[in-house]
């Protein structure tokens, strides 16, 4: 009765609760002791089973659809790589975690539904990686792969979205920047946190997490967290802006002094940050490392640590999940309740987004 291959809505409902990042006696709370902690706790263990009245009331309570507990498998995670401050608590650590499980485990559901065999290959997982000039040239090698030239990239969350890489966008505490894992399946998960984030950060974030799971770090450097950091770091910015177009830009290989406008002109094309490019100016040697800590000192006194001037006009949000399910629903494969179960919204809202031309 309790072993794991039973205990389906026990594995949903510990799941489910640690979305919602509360402890079993707060779930009994919320649903106004109409069931105990220990009830809870058995439900979990695959000891009980919950009325239907019982199952409703957890639905309501964990802002969750019914169905969620009928789901009988769960992706594994591996590896996850957070990039986190210590003060970010393990509850809620968890529930983002599981939020994210949810997210890829509704997106493989769809895509099972419409018969898409999503398969990832990483292009560059056979290149070693040991210095930061082997992150610049991954960087190169994967744009190359993925015929995606030298020019900007409107929108990474959808190129990334359409090369098989899941993505989540979340808003949460402060604590966290984002994380990434490998399914069981070896698809890449990768999980950034908007808040308090200009779209040029998000965009930059994005990427150092992908480097996270596509690069190939040297055996010595497995352990040494702050140079994988700056490999990422390095690996990011140059996908972001090939060298050659940055150097073609900046007008030359040599520069003692440079003009803001100059960068924020860079930064609203090709979206990425002016610290990122200023970072890069000094590693291809096109501005001194005096100049370089000149500029830091600057932009942290006028605008400090975060905040910069100018702005990329550009949009990075999810959009293919949310378009297998409507052409899912489309195609009469799912029912409304079905979409709406999937995306876990109202019935109302999937009606409202229907509108089709037969």
């Amino acid at each position: 009765m309790n072993s794991a291959n039973q205990n389906f809505f026990g594995i949903r409902l510990k799941l489910a609760r640690k979305m919602a990042g509360i402890s079993l006696q707060e779930l009994s709370d919320i649903l106004g002791n109409l069931v105990t902690k220990q009830a809870l706790n058995k439900y979990e263990q695959g000891l009980m089973k919950p009325s239907s009245e019982v199952l409703l009331a957890l639905s309501k309570s964990l802002k969750i659809k019914p169905d969620f507990f009928l789901k009988k498998d769960t992706i594994k995670i591996e590896d996850i790589s957070f990039r986190k401050k210590v003060t970010l608590s393990k509850r809620i650590e968890e529930s983002i975690v599981e939020k994210a499980r949810d997210y890829v485990e509704s997106f493989f559901e769809i895509e099972s539904i419409l018969g898409i065999a999503e398969t990832f290959d990483n292009p560059i997982k056979d290149l070693i990686i040991q210095r930061i000039a082997d992150a610049e040239n991954a960087a190169k090698i994967l744009r190359k792969n993925w015929e995606l030239g030298s020019n900007p990239i409107p929108n990474i969350v959808e190129m990334l979205e359409l090369k098989g890489i899941k993505l989540l966008l979340i808003d949460e505490v402060d604590e966290i920047d984002g994380f990434s894992f490998i399914t069981s399946n070896s698809t890449p998960v990768v999980i950034v946190n908007t808040r308090s984030k200009s779209i040029d950060r998000i965009r930059f974030t994005i990427i150092h997490e992908l480097a996270h799971l596509l690069l190939n770090y040297k055996k010595e450097l497995e352990f040494d967290k702050n140079e994988i950091e700056k490999l990422c770091h390095q690996f990011s910015s140059c996908f972001l802006i090939p060298s050659e177009k940055l150097i073609e830009m900046i007008g030359g290989n040599r520069r003692n002094y440079i003009n803001i406008e100059e960068l924020i002109a860079i930064k609203a094309y090709y979206g990425i940050s002016l610290r990122a490019i200023i970072h890069r100016l000094e590693y291809l040697g096109v501005i001194s490392p005096s100049y370089y800590q000149r500029w830091m000192i600057y932009l942290s006194k006028e605008y400090g640590q975060k905040k910069e001037p100018g702005n990329y006009i550009g949009e990075e949000r999810l959009s293919v999940f949310k378009r297998l399910v409507n052409r899912a629903l489309a195609e009469d494969l799912i029912s409304v309740s079905k979409a709406a179960n999937l995306m876990n919204t109202s019935l109302n809202n999937i009606r409202k987004g229907i509108i089709s031309v037969k």
